[in-house]
């Protein structure tokens, strides 16, 4: 059950023609209600449009399926789904999951490492203009406290904030090409530079004990890479 309407999902968003395939992946979804590919599929559709909400919560029901590789994609999608919304912190546990998953993800890898090293330059500009709203407040209770200035004195002029560095924000790529994928419930296709198992685990275990490392291996910020095609 399902099938036919999965298949003609798959040739309208092959056609670019989303929304159609929206409509047919969730007939598929009233004909088979624990398929985890017709909401895989449905995310998907839903991207394109950015509709990216709704693409979250398709790609979290197929991420319960309990099969490794649907979940691993599921995951993979999500983290992009998220990243596109800049929630960064969401997105970095979703690629973390990913890897869990599928170690061998190396796209996966790349991408947690672009949403983490983000989400750490982030936490510092936060961590920056709390120190510098405080500074300013002391300054302002002091001036406050301060009756016999001279007026004629001119004011300190605060230093000069530094300009970000001009990096490009990355974004997921619209206009992936069809690749061929691997049936559900089957191990995933090996690919050029995939991770071991223990990379997988190093580069986890890395993040979780030393953040600092994936800023020291990475210096420049490259795009995220295309999320996963419809089965």
């Amino acid at each position: 059950p399902g099938r036919d309407a999965v298949a003609s999902g798959n040739r309208l968003y092959d056609e670019g023609r989303f929304e159609e395939a929206h409509e047919q992946y969730l007939e598929a979804l009233r004909e088979a209600p624990d398929s985890p590919i017709a909401p895989f599929n449905d995310g998907n559709a839903l991207y394109r449009t950015d509709e990216f909400q709704r693409a979250m919560e398709a790609y979290q029901q197929a991420a319960e399926s309990g099969d490794p590789t649907v979940d691993a994609r599921a995951w993979y999608n999500l983290g992009n789904a998220l990243y596109n919304q800049q929630q960064l912190d969401p997105a970095v546990n979703a690629y973390k999951e990913a890897l869990r998953r599928n170690p061998a993800d190396a796209d996966a890898k790349h991408n947690l490492e672009v949403a983490f090293e983000q989400l750490q330059e982030q936490q510092q500009e936060q961590q920056n203009q709390d120190q510098e709203s405080e500074q300013d407040e002391n300054s302002d209770d002091q001036q406050d406290g301060d009756g016999q200035q001279d007026e004629s004195s001119e004011p300190e002029q605060p230093n000069d904030q530094k300009e970000p560095d001009d990096q490009s924000t990355p974004q997921p790529d619209q206009e992936d090409q069809p690749q061929e994928q691997p049936e559900p419930g089957g191990e995933p296709q090996p690919q050029p530079g995939e991770l071991s198992r223990e990379e997988a685990e190093r580069l986890l275990q890395a993040i979780n004990e030393d953040p600092g490392e994936i800023q020291r291996q990475r210096r420049t910020t490259a795009p995220v890479r295309p999320p996963r095609r419809p089965w």
